[in-house]
């Protein structure tokens, strides 16, 4: 069993201090990864790859909002098999956005807004898939942000339990 803690943006770097972490425990016969996590989110692309990376491993993975899991992190958190979130814990879904940059042509608008909606429906679908978030929630986080507290996070789905992150005396953890 390995401990990990994770504060960060979900950033080609951050996803990939992560997918190292979870290689190494694996590269050591690790069969039980536990993450105390909080982000405030970051590129929809990384956090679909570190999804889809630790879905695919030969590991057992605990995660534990320590503090707040928002935007794409929301994904990469449920990627775990069990899911606790700190009493203090929030989560937060909202739209996917886009930065439209000066002098963008119609096609290259265009091809952003594919972009982003292709964005929306790959995040929308982790949300159904591992979770039981209500289509009213869904339907809300087109359209705005959309916080769920820790209570309402159990009855989503998105969690097990509302537990505290708590390291097994004489066990290490490393800050990734």
């Amino acid at each position: 069993m390995r401990f990990y803690g994770f504060t960060g943006m979900i950033d080609d770097d951050g996803v990939t201090r992560i997918a190292a972490a979870f290689n190494d425990a694996i590269n050591n016969r690790v069969d039980e990864v536990h993450l105390c996590f909080s982000s405030l989110g970051g590129y929809v692309h990384s956090g679909i790859f570190l999804y889809n990376f630790i879905r695919g491993l030969p590991i057992k993975f605990v995660a534990y909002n320590g503090g707040s899991v928002a935007s794409i992190a929301v994904a990469i958190f449920l990627a775990a098999q069990e899911r606790y979130s700190s009493e203090h814990g929030v989560f937060m879904i909202h739209p996917t956005s886009m930065s439209p940059q000066a002098g963008m042509t119609a096609t290259h608008l265009q091809s952003t807004l594919d972009s982003a909606l292709a964005d929306e429906e790959r995040t929308e679908n982790i949300l159904r898939e591992r979770a039981n978030v209500p289509e009213s929630v869904l339907t809300d986080r087109r359209a705005k942000d959309v916080y769920i507290t820790p209570a309402d996070a159990v009855t989503y789905g998105l969690v097990d339990a509302v537990r505290e992150f708590a390291l097994p005396k004489g066990h290490q953890i490393f800050q990734i």
